[in-house]
């Protein structure tokens, strides 16, 4: 019996995806390498980024729907940003059981320091190997897939 290999003729919409997938996973790794000196995973800094985009206290449940995880998750990077002095959760005092998430001035202080290096990484691995056009139309057809 002749051994089937899968990648003798692959689909194009296969090979599409797994260069997507490892793009992702290169680009998250290095953001990972550059958020790690600050003690963050991109999973925290994301969090705190939503936080402070949101510009109000927000409930675990919007946590965890803005960041497309699971509410377990969420608790544990709540855990671990609240250790590090960056969040703060307090009962709602309209609702004592339910919990409000707020950015510290830890926690801000945090997003300033860091937002120049994010920033700075995602320009290198992406700004700086894809024309403005060709970055427009990225986002464009990658929009399409959701």
């Amino acid at each position: 019996m002749e051994k089937w290999n899968l990648f003798d003729q692959p689909v194009l919409s296969i090979d599409v995806f797994l260069t997507l997938y490892k793009t992702n996973h290169h680009l998250v790794q290095k953001l990972e390498e550059q958020l790690g000196k600050y003690n963050l995973t991109l999973g925290r800094w994301c969090l705190l980024v939503i936080l402070k985009s949101s510009g109000r206290d927000m409930v675990p449940s919007e946590l965890s729907d803005g960041l497309a995880v699971t509410r377990a998750n969420v608790s544990n990077l709540l855990n671990a940003l609240e250790k590090e002095g960056c969040v703060r959760r307090d009962f709602d005092p309209d609702n004592r059981r339910s919990i409000l998430v707020s950015l510290t001035p830890e926690g801000h202080k945090t997003i300033s320091n860091v937002w120049p290096i994010y920033e700075q990484t995602i320009s290198k691995h992406v700004g700086n190997k894809l024309t403005l056009e060709e970055q427009k139309q990225l986002k464009i057809l990658l929009k399409k897939l959701v």
